[in-house]
């Protein structure tokens, strides 16, 4: 799940596209890809841990029927990530090889912003993998999406969706107000 722009909803997105998945009986883990901002711990609702799994292996921390790892399971809140990109990519490989994810039927990638190192990288290590792009209507936002699109595609990835988030509010009297727009 991606979209090259942050404050999308990309996590929103990513979360519920892994809680739907496993409530329709799939395996479903979901890893948070975004190290320098990572929201999956309270997206999901939880201040777990994983736990060591013999080694430089970890189990995932379960909730809701979703296996998840995150940079936010070993940092406090208050913590910040001053990495390097080559790093974070580093740790992104870990969180896929080392992590003992057990069977799974859909892995759900929570992308940072952006189409740098962790993108590049997560590409050529899965070059079966589909993806979602988020999007809102405001046109910086979409011209943003296009290019994780693009990159996509030079990547030879296959884009199956395009969410568009934050479309209207909707009042209590049911009344809907586009709030960046609409038609684009």
């Amino acid at each position: 799940v991606s979209s090259a722009k942050g404050g999308v909803g990309k996590s929103t997105v990513a979360t519920n596209l892994a809680c739907a998945l496993s409530v329709l009986g799939l395996e479903v883990g979901l890893l948070d890809a975004d190290v320098y901002g990572p929201s999956l711990p309270i997206m999901m609702g939880t201040d777990a841990r994983p736990h060591a799994a013999g080694g430089n292996r970890f189990h995932p921390v379960e909730r809701y029927g979703v296996r998840c790892i995150s940079m936010g399971f070993f940092l406090d809140e208050t913590s910040p990530v001053i990495w390097r990109g080559p790093m974070v990519a580093g740790l992104v490989r870990q969180f896929l090889n080392d992590c003992v994810w057990g069977e799974l039927d859909v892995l759900v990638i929570d992308m940072p912003p952006g189409t740098g190192d962790v993108q590049m990288g997560l590409a050529r290590m899965l070059p079966r993998a589909e993806l979602v792009v988020v999007t809102t209507p405001a046109l910086a936002a979409q011209k943003v999406a296009s290019r994780a699109i693009t990159m996509a595609r030079k990547s030879y990835l296959r884009v199956v969706g395009v969410v568009e988030n934050m479309r209207a509010f909707t009042c209590e009297h049911g009344t809907s107000y586009p709030l960046s727009g609409e038609g684009g």
